[in-house]
This record gives structure tokens, C-alpha cells and sequence, in this order.
């Protein structure tokens, strides 16, 4: 399996679509800071806008797609900055919440949505990396994208049974095809992404996603990469924002955090030997430092 396969089943993220929004005339959307773990997405499929963000402002336009890997409050926004705001409609039709905004000018229409990868995601994504905004169509890779958004959108308004569960379905295919497209990228995004992209670390960090509960140590990850145990943990350091220990015990942790809520008939020691931990009280106390909580309060949470 790859490695991006690997880490998605490991992770297995909730991924949702929230919301089809159609404005027109002035309007502004608000969106709150979220919690850990919870990434936002905006995909622009019609008309031009606006995203704020920690100050700064940026013009979108149709095929880009916002990723917010902080769930940081953001502001999306149309051109229109006079006369009063649009009044706004809602209605949830099954599916997704439709949201109407009547106006002057051309409509903007946007599709909506949450990647819910736990609790716990400092490690995918560096603290830094408040905003990832993918141009799709000045791209050649990813048709695809077009065709699935295309899909998600249909199965959203259609109201057709089945809808929402395919809608579900349709979501996790969107990031992963995300995922993919942000890892062919020359400079990916700072954290695991980039991680995973190094050619110098590459046969360490493949190593590791496909086999967390080994007894891995610098001196062993830097053998699967042919390189002395300080020149591994140098390149460590440029290409990632977290130590090769702190990882590996992120790593760990989500393997475990998965088990515990899927795995029902393994105990809670069964989980830690298969997550590499020697004893459940060094398991219990790193679950916790992470989780802020014992593994089996989370099981239960």
C-alpha cells in the first residue's frame, strides 16, 4: 500500500459537506476559529470573491480550493462593498445546508465543507500553515477534481436517496485527490506533507507509516535512508517542524487513537503492544499527553 493510503486508513479522517452557497449583491460569510484537528474547506465554483484572514486579504476566483489547516476565522466575502447586505436564506435539504443570498451583480457560488482528523493535528500540519489555497485551473494534474466537484455538487441539491451517504463517500475522495495534488507539489505544505515528499527521508518515513509499532530509533531510521545518525536528524529538522521522537509518537497515537474506537474486542494493552509500546502505563501516559486523556476514557468519549 502507499503511503498516502496508508496514512489516510490510519487516520481516517470524518470529511463532510456542509454547506452549497450561492450570493449575489453584497455579502459576507463569517466563519469562527474551530477546533484542533478540524480543517475548513471553501471550493469556488462560480463568480470571484474575497478571503480574510489574520489581516490579510486574498482575491479567489472559480477553481480554487481553500484548505484552513488551523480552522483559523476567516471571512469570505463578495466584491460588492456598497448598499446593504443580503439578506440570507437557509435550508437544509437532507444533504447540506443550501445557503441564498439575492442581489445586484454576478452570483458567487461556493461548496463547503470539514476534514475532522481528531483532536490531535499538529503534526500534519505545521503551526505557520494557516492557509493552503489550490489554484485547480491552472493546473493539468487534476481533472478529476473538476468531474468529483461537479458530482458533489449534483448529489448535494439533488435530494435523491442515498444522497448524503454518497455525498459522505464523494467528500473522502476529495481529499484525498487534495492530498495527492498537494504532494506533487515542487514545496508541499510545511509539516507532514513535506515530510513525506523528502527523497532524503523518504525510505525512513515510508518505513515508519507502514509499520508505527517497530522499535524505530534515529540510528534506525537513519540506516533506511543510508545517512549517519546526525545527518538524519539535520534534514529532519530543515524538512519537518517536530523532532523524528515526537513524530513517531504522533504517529503512534493515531494508530492507537483509530484502534481504540474501532478495534472494540482488543484491550486497551493489546493497542499498545501493537502501537510498539512495552508496558500500558507508558502507552496510558503518552496517550494522555497528547489525547488529554486515558485511553479509555477516550474509547468511551
Amino acid at each position: 500500500m502507499d503511503s498516502l493510503s496508508q496514512l489516510l486508513n490510519m487516520l481516517n479522517p470524518r470529511c463532510e459537506v456542509n454547506l452549497h452557497c450561492r450570493f449575489a449583491g453584497r455579502w459576507e460569510a463569517d466563519h469562527p476559529q474551530l477546533g484542533p484537528g478540524t480543517v475548513p474547506w471553501h471550493a469556488i465554483l462560480k463568480g470571484e470573491a474575497r478571503l480574510q484572514i489574520a489581516g490579510t486579504v486574498y482575491d479567489v476566483r472559480p477553481g480554487d480550493v481553500l484548505l484552513l489547516p488551523q480552522g483559523s476565522a476567516h471571512t469570505l466575502q463578495g466584491l460588492i462593498d456598497w448598499g446593504h447586505l443580503s439578506p440570507v436564506a437557509k435550508r437544509h435539504n437532507g444533504a447540506v445546508t443550501e445557503v441564498r443570498a439575492e442581489g445586484e451583480g454576478e452570483a458567487v457560488e461556493v461548496l463547503c465543507g470539514e476534514f475532522n482528523f481528531g483532536p490531535d493535528s499538529r503534526w500534519l500540519f505545521a503551526d505557520a500553515t494557516k492557509l493552503i489555497v489550490l489554484h485547480t485551473r491552472d493546473r493539468q494534474d487534476c481533472p478529476e477534481l473538476e468531474t468529483l466537484l461537479a458530482m458533489l455538487v449534483r448529489e448535494s441539491l439533488a435530494a435523491q436517496p442515498g444522497g448524503a451517504k454518497l455525498v459522505q463517500h464523494l467528500a473522502a475522495t476529495f481529499l484525498t485527490l487534495l492530498l495527492r495534488i498537494l504532494l506533487s507539489q515542487h514545496t508541499p505544505p510545511a509539516g507532514l506533507l513535506r515530510l513525506m515528499t523528502d527523497h532524503r527521508l523518504t525510505p525512513a518515513v515510508m518505513a515508519a507509516l507502514a509499520d508505527p509499532a517497530q522499535p524505530w530509533t534515529i540510528e534506525s531510521l537513519a540506516q533506511r535512508c543510508f545517512l549517519s545518525r546526525a545527518t538524519f536528524a539535520r534534514h529532519f529538522a530543515q524538512a519537518y517542524h517536530l523532532t523524528p521522537q515526537t513524530w513517531l509518537t504522533h504517529l503512534r497515537m493515531a494508530q492507537a487513537a483509530r484502534l481504540l474506537k474501532q478495534a472494540s474486542t482488543l484491550t486497551v494493552e493489546t493497542i499498545a503492544g501493537r502501537c510498539g509500546f512495552a508496558s500500558l502505563a507508558s502507552f496510558s501516559r503518552a496517550f494522555k499527553g497528547i489525547y488529554g486523556m486515558t485511553p479509555a476514557r477516550y474509547r468511551r468519549y
